[in-house]
């Protein structure tokens, strides 16, 4: 049976627009339908692919691939935890929070000392649900947000940040993120312009001199417009109460509007290793496998190496709030690199 479109449901009419090199796994087609515009890697990623790209390297700041610089973001999700607690203590003086994609655990580490609500998280890499777990005790789930067997009406708020680009199949993702909201929940996602996202992989596909591939640098499966993502949230049974363009100077540079101000993808070679199985883990109390313990303790090394004590004052953490407001635009102008939305459940 033809795999239909995420968005519009379409199936079977995904045509090949540009190929790429993903790390752990290969040459991929990125592919358009031919009914919305929606593109995505097709054919849809195993569940061993998976786990060869969030590994432990996922979060490594010496990895070719991945979010390198991961490590370094820990009083920055100090700051957001700050934030998000007095948005929680508007809503309600206690509930249930869930963040899906909490990767190595920072924000959950910093957001529930300081509210009243229960914080948990979901994450699927092996490595960094293990880490959440054993710094900071965190109630976190390892796996995908479909495969976790969350109960029905749970939660009242859901952040999903930089985690739709991600799954392999985010209407079916999005339907199971309603169902464990209650009603009336409130989610938010940040989510890459798709343009945004794919201009940098198609300018320099266009000038390769040789079989090299654009690489997808941090795995994203998805590149959403606008228009898609707004009717994929209403499809899905959500209100959207908010849609902001965010990013604003690294999203010109990506779409390389301003002349001689243009980002470029890197490059990769063709070949790749396939994808083996998933890892051993160290789940209900066993060992902890050496490669994870040495990661984890050079990424303590580097949080420790780039705190400073000024980046945890409440006044800087609204100094930097002003600046990325300035860095942000109505959805309606989608020219900034990511798009941010707070929704609510129907």
């Amino acid at each position: 049976m033809p795999d239909p479109c995420d968005v519009c449901g379409a199936a079977g009419d995904m045509r090949p627009l540009l190929e790429a090199a993903l790390h752990g796994v290969g040459a991929v087609w990125i592919r358009q339908c031919a009914g919305c515009g929606f593109r995505q890697v097709r054919p849809r990623l195993p569940p061993a692919a998976l786990d060869v790209l969030y590994g432990a390297d996922y979060f490594d700041s010496a990895a070719a691939h991945g979010f390198a610089g991961y490590a370094r973001q820990r009083q920055r999700y100090e700051r957001d935890a700050y934030f998000l607690a007095r948005e929680l203590r508007r809503i309600a003086p206690a509930g249930r929070f869930l963040e899906v994609g909490s990767a190595l655990g920072f924000l959950l580490a910093a957001l529930a000392p300081i509210t009243g609500w229960d914080v948990e998280g979901v994450e699927v890499s092996s490595f960094g649900a293990w880490y959440a777990r054993d710094r900071f005790g965190a109630a976190v789930h390892r796996g995908a947000l479909e495969e976790a067997g969350l109960p029905a009406d749970a939660f009242d708020y859901v952040l999903q940040k930089d985690l739709l680009e991600h799954v392999t199949h985010p209407r079916r993702h999005l339907e199971e993120t309603r169902r464990i909201m209650r009603r009336g929940g409130r989610l938010r996602v940040v989510t890459p312009n798709g343009e945004a996202d794919l201009r940098p992989l198609h300018r320099v596909s266009a000038a390769r001199e040789n079989d090299d591939l654009p690489r997808l640098g941090q795995a994203h499966l998805s590149f959403f417009s606008r228009a898609q993502l707004l009717r994929l949230f209403e499809d899905v049974g959500f209100r959207v109460l908010r849609l902001r363009s965010i990013g604003i100077r690294r999203g010109l540079r990506a779409l390389g509007v301003v002349p001689g101000w243009r980002s470029r993808a890197p490059m990769a070679q063709r070949e790749a290793p396939a994808p083996r199985g998933r890892p051993a883990a160290a789940e209900g109390g066993g060992p902890t496998p050496a490669p994870w313990a040495e990661q984890a303790a050079r990424i303590d090394a580097e949080v420790a190496a780039q705190h400073r004590a000024v980046r945890s004052w409440p006044p800087y953490f609204h100094y930097r709030r002003l600046v990325k407001r300035l860095d942000a635009l109505p959805g309606r102008l989608a020219i900034g690199q990511d798009f941010d939305l707070l929704v609510e459940k129907r």
